[in-house]
């Protein structure tokens, strides 16, 4: 998975950097909302030395992306799925039971990502990469200027 971006910061070792939102992540919120609702502000280690006002590659391990998919979209849905199966057979069939059962059992999965998001943050493994310096990207528009070129 590859992006490119325009750095608005530098931190130590690492780069604040503004990339347009996908229309396949546009309603996520998982990373930073930036001034334009089709912009995103992500942190990314900085291994091409890029400065403020730079274009860069962003890359994400493809294993690492898949990882943090499952954290936060499959365990909560296996959450769901087991409390409502276990609130259904406990209950003797009770749906509503059941309902409330697979609410709760999904909020502790979601609490307990929560409780560790900082171990995730400090995984390098999740964090994106600033590769490589680039091209300011080429939009089509050319009469209404992109967003990000601001």
């Amino acid at each position: 998975m590859a992006e490119i971006g325009k750095v608005k910061e530098v931190k130590d070792d690492l780069v604040v950097v503004r990339l347009e939102r996908k229309e396949a992540c546009a309603h996520c919120r998982a990373c930073v909302a930036g001034a334009d609702a089709m912009d995103m502000i992500i942190e990314a280690e900085n291994k091409c030395e890029a400065k403020e006002g730079d274009w860069v590659h962003i890359t994400l391990d493809q294993s690492s992306f898949l990882s943090a998919v499952l954290i936060i979209y499959i365990i909560p849905l296996a959450g769901l799925l087991a409390g409502v199966t276990i609130g259904y057979i406990l209950s003797n069939q009770n749906e509503v039971v059941a309902l409330v059962t697979g609410i709760v059992f999904t909020a502790l999965c979601y609490l307990g990502i929560k409780i560790n998001e900082s171990k995730f943050k400090n995984e390098k493994k999740y964090r994106p990469v600033a590769e490589e310096i680039t091209e300011a990207p080429v939009y089509e528009e050319e009469h209404h200027p992109h967003p990000m070129h601001q």
